[in-house]
């Protein structure tokens, strides 16, 4: 099953390259139809030959790129919608560029695709993917100019703007992937694209090419900022249309007026609470090993979710009667463990993204139920099989995961102890990680020692800043 289920994804990771490399193509053959009896007119060069080798060109970098997914981003190869936003983002900025460019170089959209990805993608591959199209824009240029017989002032121009992309793009992962306020978004963006259009300004005084100071400003200007209000355009098409999630989404979803949360503030709002402080550690923790806070933040909100089909079986909903008093441990156990499926339905049928819905599946893993496997061994001489007294869920499959999974427990041992000290906290933490990583919870994914270690500090001292003392005040101040 899951064999079929790579070669299913394989098939269509391969269908996207071959698309994303017709369309680029495609927009070389209309390019050329286009020019083609202009240079013959003018008996500059024949643009069939430079065609050729551009397309060639063009074939080589993309399976340069694919080779990169390959090694370096597997884990894109079974996400073939986060994958096919990339490239299409790449095609679209790539045939952009190749028409503007035509008549002017300064006519880019600079760092476009790393606009359009920066809420969709990850930081790594936002600036691969901008490294990787503007690579192909320039050497489509530079060939078809190097066959005019360009200038080389002209040459210097291409080259600038090309560099120029890249380091807005490597400047723009760092200052703007977190951004999820429209305003932030447009505030962050004009700024960096200021600071390109000033580059630009002292580049054609450098060169003397004179161009930007004749009716060709307006435009020059107007292609410099264009990627920053063509990316709010279409950030919220590619995110429904492809099925991804930005952190604008993910914003939405932790609104508690949304179906879902609403419904755990009123039907179960122990759990609710519990869901605020699990989010309230995993936000902190996902910042410190380099993960998404709000990705991990609307995990938290709806890890539990599946609580609402039988709350007050749960602890934090419960009065002074405990209703697993009167049932056997397997009944018990079998209500606990229905609240991970009943979960990731419940997701489904409200539309909540399906990273999101996974977690409901992995955050108890495959853990065992303790509580109940004993009670089970108390009443009965014959052996207890423990698989009756687990969860049969999926192991945590992303290090955010596995966040939920440590913090979930953590924040539940935590109110259990009462108001532990700080070095308890960190006894009963490093502790719930040892038996993680002693039952294989984490084989399925690439979180490090040195992640769980930072995980394990950050709830401390999270901790520490819920309970720290205050000042008393004088009475009635």
């Amino acid at each position: 099953m899951e064999g079929q289920r790579k070669k299913n994804n394989l098939i269509i990771d391969a269908l996207i390259f071959l698309g994303a490399y017709a369309f680029m193509s495609g927009v070389l053959a209309v390019k050329r139809f286009v020019l083609q009896k202009a240079y013959d007119d003018a008996g500059i060069f024949d643009y069939a030959q430079s065609y050729w080798f551009t397309v060639i060109a063009l074939g080589v970098m993309l399976v340069g790129f694919a080779f990169y997914v390959n090694v370096s981003r597997k884990s894109l190869t079974d996400k073939p919608k986060s994958l096919a936003v990339i490239l299409f983002t790449m095609a679209f900025t790539f045939g952009v560029n190749i028409v503007i460019a035509t008549y002017n170089y300064y006519f880019v959209f600079i760092a476009l695709s790393a606009f359009i990805l920066s809420t969709l993608s990850e930081e790594n591959d936002v600036f691969v993917a901008n490294f990787a199209v503007s690579t192909m824009t320039f050497a489509s240029l530079f060939i078809n100019a190097l066959g005019k017989g360009e200038s080389g002032a002209g040459f210097a121009v291409m080259l600038a703007v090309y560099v120029l992309e890249i380091l807005i793009g490597g400047v723009l992962v760092k200052f703007i992937k977190f951004t999820y306020h429209r305003v932030s978004f447009i505030i962050m963006g004009v700024i960096i694209q200021s600071g390109a259009l000033g580059v630009i300004f002292a580049l054609d005084l450098f060169l003397k090419v004179g161009t930007l100071f004749a009716e060709q400003v307006i435009l020059t200007i107007i292609c410099t900022y264009a990627p920053v209000f063509i990316a709010l355009l279409l950030q919220p098409l590619l995110e429904n249309v492809f099925g991804v999630l930005s952190n604008q989404k993910l914003v939405e979803l932790t609104d508690h007026s949304s179906p879902l949360i609403k419904r755990l503030i009123n039907e179960a709002p122990g759990t609710f609470n519990h869901c605020l402080s699990v989010a309230s550690y995993a936000e902190v923790c996902a910042i410190a090993i380099g993960e998404n806070p709000h990705f991990a933040r609307a995990c938290a909100y709806y890890h539990d979710i599946g609580k609402l089909e039988n709350p007050k079986y749960f602890s934090e909903n419960q009065g002074d009667e405990n209703l697993h008093d009167g049932l056997l441990p397997e009944v018990s156990a079998e209500i606990l463990r229905r609240h991970t499926t009943d979960g990731y339905e419940l997701c489904e049928k409200y539309h909540i993204p399906a990273e999101i819905r996974d977690i409901t599946i992995q955050h108890h893993g495959t853990l065992p139920m303790a509580v109940f496997y004993y009670k089970a061994k108390n009443l009965t001489d014959s052996d207890v099989d423990m698989y009756d007294y687990s969860y049969h869920g999926v192991t945590p499959e992303s290090k955010t995961a596995a966040i939920m999974m440590i913090c979930d427990a953590a924040e539940a041992a935590i109110r259990a102890m009462g108001k532990p000290s700080p070095e308890e906290v960190d006894k009963l933490v490093s502790g719930i990680i040892a038996d993680r990583i002693e039952r294989k919870q984490f084989d399925n994914c690439d979180i490090t020692m040195k992640d769980l270690n930072t995980i394990k500090n950050t709830i401390v001292d999270v901790y520490g800043g819920h309970v720290h003392k205050r000042v008393k005040y004088p009475s009635g101040q």
